[in-house]
């Protein structure tokens, strides 16, 4: 499949875009439709192999990319990353903090060092990064963009995941402040919202129920629009933030989640169609 056909218009044609945690899932995605709208691309992630996976099939396609094994738990390692993607393509225009990992532990059980390294991962990697990439887009005086993956656990949860869902609350508080820090530089910062996506993350999630494919059906059918998200859904949606299409949006959050924020899990359903009486 050639890159053109991947539908994507070329919004980002001669931008560099920096995508974390790009090996698999919703950043091997965003690579692509980065890339296929036209940017060249610095894929980042422990995993080398995925990675160097992902920039040969964006090449494949015609696009211009490159990989650096980064673990985005390191502070060096962030800053390699976004300097890595200077030398290789002279700034950068965009960057996408989306490697995370997630935490399926109780406040009880939680210990002290699993919660250090979701933390360092997850917020402490976005922050690192974004400061470098901030650094970077001042420097060179050119507006640019910070987009983060976050997940509706910022705002709404569940039991046995307090970490991850902490870390992702700091995400957002995070983006907000890089929004407002970097607005008088004409830099842009959102954050994605992902509903339950259909990635190698979620079924490795699913594979410690009794039932995966149960597990993965529940998933599914937790969101009004009874299925599970695409990565391409997020990516889509990624290239458009990332673009000058959404040149006045910043500072918020947008929920690519097939509407499951929209839902009360408070107990049955209740019909309020007459009139309710105390």
């Amino acid at each position: 499949m050639r890159i053109m056909e991947e539908g994507m218009s070329q919004r980002l044609d001669g931008r560099v875009a920096v995508v974390t945690g790009g090996a698999t899932g919703i950043g091997q995605a965003c690579a692509r439709a980065f890339a296929a709208a036209g940017a060249s691309v610095m894929v980042g992630d422990i995993d080398d192999e995925g990675g160097a996976r992902t920039v040969a099939e964006i090449v494949a396609t015609g696009g211009t990319a490159r990989f650096m094994p980064a673990d985005m738990g390191q502070a060096a390692d962030c800053a390699a990353l976004v300097g890595a993607a200077e030398d290789a393509f002279g700034g950068i225009d965009i960057l996408h903090a989306n490697a995370g990992m997630e935490l399926c532990r109780s406040i009880w059980d939680t210990t002290e060092e699993e919660w250090d390294h979701v933390m360092a991962v997850n917020l402490g990697g976005t922050f690192h990064c974004a400061r470098a990439a901030m650094r970077s887009m001042r420097a060179r005086g050119r507006p640019g963009v910070i987009l983060i993956t976050a997940s509706p656990h910022a705002f709404m949860t569940s039991r046995e995941i307090a970490a991850y869902a902490a870390s992702k609350g700091g995400q957002v508080a995070l983006m907000r402040a890089i929004a407002l820090e970097g607005a008088p530089y004409g830099i842009r910062a959102n954050a994605l919202l992902p509903g339950a996506i259909d990635t190698p993350m979620l079924h490795r999630e699913a594979a410690f129920a009794h039932d995966p494919a149960v597990m993965l059906r529940r998933f599914a059918e937790a969101h009004p629009m009874n299925r599970l998200g695409r990565a391409a859904d997020i990516a889509q949606v990624a290239v458009f933030l990332a673009s000058d299409d959404a040149g006045f949006v910043t500072g918020t959050c947008v929920a690519v989640d097939g509407g499951l924020m929209a839902t009360l899990s408070a107990g049955p359903a209740v019909s309020y169609a007459g009139p309710v009486e105390s």
